[in-house]
Formats: C-alpha cells, sequence, structure tokens
C-alpha cells in the first residue's frame, strides 16, 4: 500500500482480515477439540487441549475486539497487548516428554500433520494482514498474532518429529 490517509476501503479490508482470523482460529479451536477425542496419546491429547484453550482466549479477544472497532470504526490503541494479555491466561504449552507414552497411532500423526498445515493457515493470514495495513497499530497487532501461529507450528513440528524418532526405535 501507498502512504496516505487511512480510508474507509482500508478499514474494510483490515475488518475483513480480522475476520477471517476469526474464522481460522474458530476452525482450529474445533480441529483441536475434535483430535483430542481422536487420539489415544497422552502427551497428544494434552497438547490439543492446550491448543483448544488457546484458541478459546484468542477468539474471546479476538471477537472483542471486532465488535469494539466495528462499533467506533476505529482500531483500539495496544490491541496486541489485549490478545496477548488473553494469550497469557493460557499458561504455557505442554512441553514434549519423549518419555511419556508408546508408539504413535494413525491418529496421532494424522492429525499432528493437519494441525502444522492449519497454524501455517493461520500465520499466513496474520503476516498478510501486517504487511497490508497502513496502520503501525494494526502492523504490531498483527506482528505479534503471525510470529505466535508460527510458534505454534514449531510447536506441533517437535511434538511430531518426537513421535516419528519413537516410531522409528520401536
Amino acid at each position: 500500500m501507498s502512504g496516505g490517509k487511512h480510508t474507509l476501503e482500508d478499514f474494510n479490508d483490515e475488518m475483513n482480515d480480522l475476520e477471517m482470523g476469526i474464522e481460522k482460529e474458530q476452525e482450529c479451536r474445533e480441529f483441536y477439540l475434535q483430535s483430542a477425542e481422536q487420539v489415544g496419546d497422552a502427551r497428544v491429547k494434552a497438547l490439543y487441549g492446550w491448543f483448544a484453550n488457546a484458541a478459546t482466549a484468542r477468539i474471546a479477544a479476538l471477537e472483542g475486539l471486532r465488535v469494539s472497532t466495528a462499533d467506533t470504526q476505529t482500531w483500539v490503541v495496544g490491541m496486541d497487548d489485549q490478545v496477548k494479555a488473553a494469550d497469557a491466561t493460557v499458561g504455557p504449552a505442554p512441553a514434549f516428554e519423549p518419555v511419556a507414552g508408546g508408539k504413535p497411532g494413525r491418529a496421532e500423526i494424522t492429525t499432528l500433520r493437519q494441525a502444522i498445515e492449519l497454524e501455517k493457515e493461520v500465520a499466513s493470514i496474520y503476516f498478510t494482514a501486517a504487511q497490508r495495513s497502513r496502520e503501525a497499530n494494526i502492523r504490531a497487532f498483527y506482528r505479534y498474532l503471525g510470529p505466535a501461529e508460527e510458534a505454534h507450528k514449531n510447536l506441533l513440528e517437535t511434538y511430531f518429529d518426537g513421535l516419528m524418532k519413537l516410531a522409528v526405535k520401536k
């Protein structure tokens, strides 16, 4: 985008980006809830429970921002701090423990692959939104969310790699 005045079209594009992010976060939450029921590995089940809780907190924060922004037609300063605060309520993700549990099943491998792809998609939405935004406040918001989702992907990859190493050892 070129420099200049923040237009109604810009605002509408930013609201659409936010809506896409919320929809993808909701899709992720449903995926993690369903996947937690499918897997037998306690480590992966706990991880999916954590991701579902994280998505629930994130969705609530994003929806609050959407409502307040739509009502006022302005973006709140420090919106990234609001989402960071919501994310902090969830606590740290469970670390992969290579000795806990046995050989991974098909459900664990399949759902981890799907989860990695979902997190890549969410990160892409946020990184693209950050690049498009004219407003520093909005860029900061998406520059927090994009790397946070990338960190989620990396965590899932750690689990996937750890389970694959266990599968090869067995």
